[in-house]
């Protein structure tokens, strides 16, 4: 994943500049917004299937996903996560599963990102094989995390991809801090 995380980072990084038309804020995802009840993701979504069961993510619970959202260029699992404790929506997960696209669209993706989200707040490669960049915004966090599961023998093959729109109050601390000295 070193490997992958090493050859995307100078495009990530040179990108910044390719970021005219920035968002200056993010408040949900097209139709979705935060602080949503799970029927209003419901009449939001019409398209969405349900998931039998609910998908449990701990503090965090998924009722439903929209198959095949394009996200620059790239399709995607879309799944709206509710917060256990009241029900309403604090995050929308995108997730990518093998196949994974090849270099070419992972950068045409990556383009896309930095032009409409400007450079990211942060970005790390984490030794459990994670390669993250975040974007901070008033009313959200974007984090995009390319995963490498390395316990499987695929070591420096990609896995999985996940992009997560999270509401700010609710974001959870950044991967990236596991890195810096005294945490």
């Amino acid at each position: 994943m070193r490997g992958l995380g090493l050859a995307l980072a100078p495009a990530w990084l040179l990108l910044a500049a390719h970021a005219v038309a920035a968002e200056t804020d993010i408040r949900g995802w097209e139709n979705l917004t935060w602080g949503m009840t799970a029927q209003q993701v419901d009449t939001a979504l019409p398209q969405a299937v349900p998931l039998s069961p609910p998908w449990d993510f701990g503090p965090l619970y998924a009722e439903r996903m929209v198959q095949n959202v394009v996200v620059g260029g790239i399709a995607f699992d879309l799944v709206p996560e509710l917060a256990r404790k009241d029900g309403r929506l604090v995050q929308i997960l995108f997730e990518r599963r093998p196949p994974i696209p090849g270099p070419g669209e992972l950068q045409s993706f990556v383009n896309d990102l930095h032009a409409r989200l400007g450079p990211p707040a942060e970005s790390c490669v984490v030794e459990s094989g994670l390669v993250t960049r975040l974007w901070r915004f008033p009313s959200a966090q974007v984090a995009l995390t390319a995963v490498d599961f390395s316990a499987d023998g695929s070591r420096g093959r990609l896995q999985r991809l996940l992009l997560r729109y999270t509401a700010a109050d609710r974001a959870p601390p950044s991967p990236c801090e596991q890195d810096k000295p005294g945490t």
